[in-house]
């Protein structure tokens, strides 16, 4: 006989196909379990999950993940064998990165795998075609219009990344060092970094910078955007530049046909609301959070193969 496992009112027969969407990342994994109906049955959170850095590390998080998501429906991890699998996942849009994570044995009925932009962009709009701009501690934008996809802007800090939060404090990291040769006059910004930092001068500045990565800088971000809001010179300059190129790059996704765009990231409401009028006005709210992207391509996929 067929069992039944009900979870907060949706009951789920344990001879049906599940679906798993999930998000991964450099800092954590993020599942999502729904069921034919695309209804909601779990979520869970696990660690880290990039397999271009450690791809051991991101197989463990994603079965963790997954057997969490389970546990917390009320299922035994058994059921995974009938759990169909999107994972979206930082750094497979390297070509070997990618096939390591397709000849991987996995226990589940099947898997698919894709970027984490690409399920972003689905949630952001509800698995229709569309766009998102990221800007957060980097900045990347995606579209997925009538079966064709684009990435732009993914290059990475240093080389790229313009407008992000890293950018930011970068840039404001090199105004107040120019500040400190003599080079410049000191201003709030540059003032606020130094006491942010604990520093005094260049070769203070220089010590402490030295080994800094994007998320160091990205954490200088509101510094920079704070004083811009107050009229500081070198941040006014450093935010004009970065809106800059975001405006290039919403224009350039508007080129691919998405006629829904939508900004997600942690600098996206602030940096929205610097934008011209008429270019906020096309700007789509965000519907879905990554995982509910990947949940519903996980559903599409099966029933592809169904029909």
């Amino acid at each position: 006989m067929t069992s039944v496992v009900q979870s907060e009112e949706i009951l789920v027969q344990q001879s049906e196909p599940l679906f798993i969407g999930v998000d991964g990342g450099g800092s954590k994994c993020k599942a999502r379990l729904e069921n034919a109906n695309g209804q909601l049955l779990a979520e869970a959170i696990a660690g880290p999950a990039n397999p271009a850095t450690d791809f051991t590390q991101t197989v463990d998080s994603v079965l963790m993940a997954c057997h969490l998501v389970l546990q917390k429906a009320g299922f035994a991890t058994a059921l995974q064998a009938q759990c169909h699998v999107v994972l979206g996942l930082a750094g497979v849009n390297v070509p070997r990165v990618q096939q390591l994570m397709q000849d991987w044995q996995h226990p589940f009925a099947s898997l698919q795998v894709t970027t984490d932009l690409h399920i972003a962009c689905l949630g952001a709009h509800a698995a229709q075609d569309g766009a998102i701009l990221i800007t957060g501690t980097g900045t990347a934008a995606f579209a997925s219009v009538n079966g064709e996809q684009w990435l732009f802007s993914a290059q990475g800090f240093p080389l790229g990344d313009r407008g992000s939060g890293a950018w930011l404090g970068w840039q404001g990291v090199c105004a107040t060092l120019d500040v400190l040769d003599g080079l410049q006059p000191a201003t709030e910004l540059t003032r606020s970094i130094c006491r942010r930092l604990g520093v005094s001068s260049n070769t203070d500045l220089i010590s402490c910078c030295m080994g800094y990565k994007a998320a160091e800088y990205g954490q200088l971000a509101p510094l920079v955007l704070q004083q811009q809001q107050q009229g500081d010179p070198y941040a006014c300059d450093i935010t004009a530049r970065g809106l800059g190129y975001i405006q290039a790059l919403l224009q350039r996704l508007q080129h691919t046909g998405a006629t829904r765009i939508a900004m997600i990231g942690g600098l996206a409401p602030q940096l929205a609301a610097l934008l011209p009028a008429a270019l906020q006005q096309q700007l789509s709210p965000v519907q879905g959070s990554p995982e509910v992207g990947a949940a519903a391509l996980a559903r599409q996929y099966f029933l592809e193969k169904v029909i």
